[in-house]
């Protein structure tokens, strides 16, 4: 089902550094699934959008294919709240995969022998 990882940006109108934790937990959690960024200039790379701490879409340049999600965050765990919003993203990309059977994208490419193709 999955040709490529999904590309999710990660974006904060304030505090970056919320955005970068949140792209970092996200590769270390579904590395096999997705590529996430926080400092992206190019509007045409992400597949999704997260807006962090925000309550409405924030009105950013992006593409027409780019889907655009905000996560109202609370200020004492906004950490745990991250997290399990980032688990339910991973277990949606598992949920439609099984659907038809197949794998992460990232997981396939990683077990590819090259050298068993060239032979």
């Amino acid at each position: 089902m999955y040709k490529r990882r999904a590309r999710i940006l990660f974006w904060h109108p304030t505090d970056p550094a919320k955005a970068r934790y949140a792209a970092t937990l996200a590769e270390a959690l579904g590395a096999d699934w997705l590529e996430a960024r926080a400092d992206e200039t190019d509007h045409v790379w992400p597949d999704l959008l997260i807006a962090l701490d925000c309550h409405a879409t924030p009105d950013i340049p992006h593409t027409a294919h780019t889907q655009c999600k905000y996560w109202p965050l609370a200020q004492d765990a906004w950490e745990d709240a991250v997290r399990a919003r980032i688990l339910g993203v991973i277990g949606g990309f598992r949920l439609l995969a099984r659907m038809d059977q197949s794998g992460a994208p990232g997981a396939a490419a990683a077990s590819f022998d090259k050298t068993s193709a060239l032979n």
